[in-house]
């Protein structure tokens, strides 16, 4: 049973379904109603949607974000085993993001059914408010929760698996035997790992950052990864390797290279020849 993220709305299909089905298994996908958070949905309702259907089944509850938050909230109703990555509940007032707030309909997770199998939860420590999440959220309700953690990965830690091409070498085990197998991640290659290195390292060792931003975009454009490296380089002073920068987004087509609206605003203020760009 998977569940949909953040961006999502209501679909007959969604986040995990192609996967699930290509791996032969019987698959059902919780949709949100868009912006909703899943607070439109009360446990009763959803127990008796899926009680018809899944009676005497091997259950496993799965999501990414919004879409973790969803498997350990309502995986908990029906006993499911649970698999959460990166679980996020944007509106959840800790967090304090006062653009995804909404009224929250849910009971907080500590006195929402618990199921009695161990979920296993998948998220970047370095990441603050998933860190978050996880120790002032879940780790209250499910204290013997297993983790699987990957620094730098980012909250998309199932994307970054996944271009590592490990993804079902990591889930395959927990869904058919709810084990948590070893695995070798060489980061070398993996744009993501990059960019959260250098981001994290970006006010503390700017040189080495820059490498790491560099070496990002060297493997796969993106816009994030340009509006950061261009900010590192205006801040070091570089402006020739801005410059450069500029030029390289001017001269491309891809989608993903172009500079952010704030990071043009900045580029614009330190002198730089933005072209057709400004």
């Amino acid at each position: 049973m998977t569940f949909g993220g953040q961006p999502s709305g209501l679909a007959a299909s969604g986040f995990g379904t192609g996967w699930c089905l290509g791996k032969g298994w019987d698959t059902i996908y919780v949709a949100q109603r868009a912006g909703t958070q899943y607070q439109d949905l009360p446990l009763d309702a959803f127990v008796a949607a899926v009680a018809p259907v899944i009676s005497g089944r091997d259950v496993v509850c799965y999501g990414s974000s919004l879409g973790a938050y969803a498997a350990l909230y309502y995986g908990g109703s029906i006993d499911a085993r649970i698999i959460a990555a990166a679980p996020m509940l944007p509106a959840w007032p800790p967090l304090n993001r006062v653009k995804d707030a909404i009224p929250l309909r849910h009971l907080p997770l500590q006195d929402a059914p618990r199921s009695r199998h161990a979920p296993v939860l998948l998220y970047d420590p370095m990441m603050p408010d998933d860190k978050t999440m996880v120790e002032s959220m879940v780790l209250p309700r499910y204290p013997d929760a297993r983790a699987i953690t990957v620094e730098f990965a980012g909250h998309t830690i199932l994307q970054m698996l996944a271009r590592s091409g490990l993804i079902s070498q990591i889930l395959v085990p927990l869904f058919l035997e709810d084990r948590i197998v070893e695995f070798d991640l060489d980061p070398r290659d993996n744009s993501i790992w990059h960019f959260r290195k250098g981001r994290h390292l970006m006010r503390d060792d700017p040189k080495r950052a820059r490498q790491h931003l560099e070496r990002s975009l060297e493997i796969e454009p993106s816009r994030h990864v340009i509006g950061n490296l261009l900010s590192l380089l205006l801040r070091l002073g570089d402006n020739l390797a801005a410059q450069r920068l500029v030029d390289r987004v001017r001269a491309s087509d891809h989608p993903e290279m172009r500079i952010p609206p704030g990071n043009l605003e900045r580029a614009r203020a330190a002198g730089l020849d933005l072209g057709k760009l400004g």
